[in-house]
């Protein structure tokens, strides 16, 4: 299976997330499933990547030409995609992906996130979308969804679109659950 990952690529990110990201990113790699993700070298991607790599998994990394300038790609991806612009890049990760994992992150994940979201929802594709929250960082995301939906603005089948995963191991039953389904 290839599992895309949307995540932070800032080096700020603190040791917790970045400890049950790699985590996340060993049981992956040890199960033989594919980390597809934005090829970064820092933060929370890396931690991934690392993750996948201590496993033995495969990394294939997707980036911009762009991006080069002031984030080069990991060293570490078994296949590197050049795109030429970022939306080019968004599509690339959510397609070449059976299922989805957003981690922490910043505008660039919500980004990601919810164009996936978004698409699923519009029945573009029925693929798994888990958020992994292991220290809370998506309740105040999920709050307000569900404010959005106590005023109306999202159907209440939004809540069915994705599930919260406080572990690896809950992302990774959800994932093969949802593929044994279909």
């Amino acid at each position: 299976m290839n599992v895309t990952l949307y995540g932070a690529s800032s080096g700020r990110t603190g040791a917790e997330y970045k400890d049950r990201v790699r985590e996340l990113g060993e049981l992956i790699g040890s199960h033989g499933h594919t980390l597809v993700y934005g090829a970064g070298r820092a933060g929370l991607m890396a931690a991934a990547a690392e993750g996948v790599r201590s496993a033995g998994g495969r990394l294939i990394g997707v980036t911009t030409v762009f991006m080069h300038e002031f984030e080069p790609p990991y060293d570490g991806c078994d296949e590197l995609i050049y795109c030429q612009s970022m939306s080019e890049r968004k599509e690339k990760l959510k397609d070449m992906g059976d299922a989805i994992v957003a981690v922490p992150g910043g505008i660039g994940t919500l980004d990601e996130l919810f164009g996936a979201l978004t698409e699923r929802l519009l029945r573009r594709h029925d693929k798994p979308i888990a958020l992994f929250d292991p220290c809370g960082f998506w309740d105040g995301t999920v709050s307000e969804l569900h404010k959005m939906y106590g005023s109306g603005f999202v159907a209440e089948r939004t809540f069915g679109l994705f599930r919260v995963c406080r572990t690896p191991a809950e992302v990774l039953s959800y994932f093969e659950e949802e593929s044994q389904a279909e």
